[in-house]
């Protein structure tokens, strides 16, 4: 694990207390529903943030973000009264909510809301996007995060017609490539590391 990974899991978690890993059993249930406002809502419910929020659909380009947050600033402080007062705006962009994974839906909507957590706490590192990463990590979402990756193998098929004179059928070509597709600021192995370092809390907890 990297030296600044290590210091802000260690900041994090002496800022406020990790939780277990979420059930994901209602969550997927919301998902093949294609209720993604109440997975947004039931996120939030397990982060605890006794806030307002909404979620917005955009069609956007894909050089666009796949989701981000809109947050008031100055954000109140969580636990008053003009905290839960306050509403969040979480905008996705519609391809994927449509297109990628359970995982991956999940871990961008735990992501966006871990920048309300952080920001209510006017956190140090609520604007470094590798610490709300692992911010949702702790707070739950630790393989969700963890996982929120596409791979997708495109193939090209083409034949290539000789002359019926030296072989009448021809050949047929196949070509492979594979793509992965990634969600979130953490490396594949920077998340692994996280998760490793979390593990023994969450067996005590066990």
């Amino acid at each position: 694990m990297s030296y600044l990974i290590r210091d802000y899991l260690d900041e994090l978690q002496n800022s406020f207390a990790a939780a277990p890993p979420i059930d994901s059993s209602v969550l997927k249930t919301l998902y093949d529903r294609q209720d993604y406002a109440a997975m947004l809502g039931w996120i939030k419910n397990s982060m605890r943030l006794d806030l307002r929020v909404g979620l917005r659909i955009v069609d956007a380009p894909d050089s666009s973000p796949p989701m981000w947050i809109e947050i008031p600033q100055p954000m109140p402080r969580r636990g008053t009264a003009e905290f839960r007062e306050t509403r969040v705006i979480v905008n996705a962009r519609r391809d994927v909510l449509e297109a990628k994974s359970f995982v991956c839906v999940v871990a961008g909507f735990s992501h966006e809301l871990s920048h309300a957590v952080l920001s209510a706490m006017d956190h140090r590192l609520q604007h470094e996007e590798k610490a709300v990463d692992l911010t949702a990590m702790l707070l739950g979402y630790q393989s969700f995060i963890g996982d929120a990756e596409v791979t997708k193998m495109d193939g090209l098929i083409w034949s290539l017609l000789l002359m019926a004179v030296l072989l009448p059928t021809g050949f047929l070509f196949w070509r492979s490539t594979t793509k992965t597709w990634r969600l979130g600021y953490l490396t594949r192995a920077e998340a692994a590391a996280a998760r490793d370092h979390l593990a023994p809390a969450e067996r005590l907890r066990a």
